[in-house]
């Protein structure tokens, strides 16, 4: 019964970490804090509640509909890891980069596009979704959206806090930190394909 425990416990952890690690909420604490840096207190809370929402609903939407897109794609399993994994590494690449801000778009217009989308719940995050909805287990995927999302929330609401105690060279660091921790996800994806893919073909040569 113990031992039951610790492992969901563990697999808990690993998906909320990675997950944590794919969104990188602490990245967007500073373009949220650009974004919002004219609001009232009252209006960044009502957009950071909004936000939250929106991330909250599109996690769940990805989760559960995964594997009812790929059918509806026409897409393997093992094809979508590979892609997935591409897309992890081209991730990471662009964090490592850097992401610089060339305009401040209105904050109301912003709690979707690009805060909700494609900051938080970008290509990597999807293809993290879909990959574990259909070859993980669901429902402690489903567990772990919630606490995810609240994290993102306390991200965002401390956004202005953690940018004057740490610092924005400090959040850049994070993100650079990040950005290995999601180019590894990505590998190791990349890796899985490579190896499914060497024992289908000794096993299909043997027969």
């Amino acid at each position: 019964m113990e031992a039951g425990l610790i492992h969901w416990a563990k697999l808990y952890a690993s998906y909320y970490i990675t997950l944590l690690f794919i969104m990188n909420p602490f990245g967007a604490a500073p373009i949220f804090a650009d974004i919002a840096e004219k609001l009232s207190p009252r209006e960044r809370n009502q957009l950071i509640n909004y936000v939250s929402l929106v991330v909250l609903g599109l996690l769940y939407v990805m989760a559960l509909t995964g594997e009812f897109l790929l059918e509806v794609y026409h897409v393997t399993i093992m094809q979508f890891r590979l892609a997935g994994g591409i897309i992890l590494l081209a991730i990471a690449l662009y964090r490592l980069t850097g992401r610089p801000i060339t305009q401040t778009p209105d904050p109301r217009d912003a709690a979707i596009v690009p805060l909700s989308m494609p900051i938080l719940v970008g290509p990597a995050t999807i293809t993290y979704l879909i990959l574990f909805s259909t070859q993980g287990h669901i429902l402690v995927l489903l567990a772990v959206i919630p606490a995810v999302t609240f994290t993102v929330w306390a991200v965002l609401m401390g956004a202005d806090i953690i940018l004057r105690r740490v610092g924005r060279n400090v959040m850049v660091i994070l993100t650079r930190i990040s950005a290995l921790f999601v180019g590894a996800v990505g590998a190791a994806m990349i890796d899985a394909v490579v190896r499914d893919w060497i024992k289908y073909s000794c096993t299909c040569r043997t027969s």
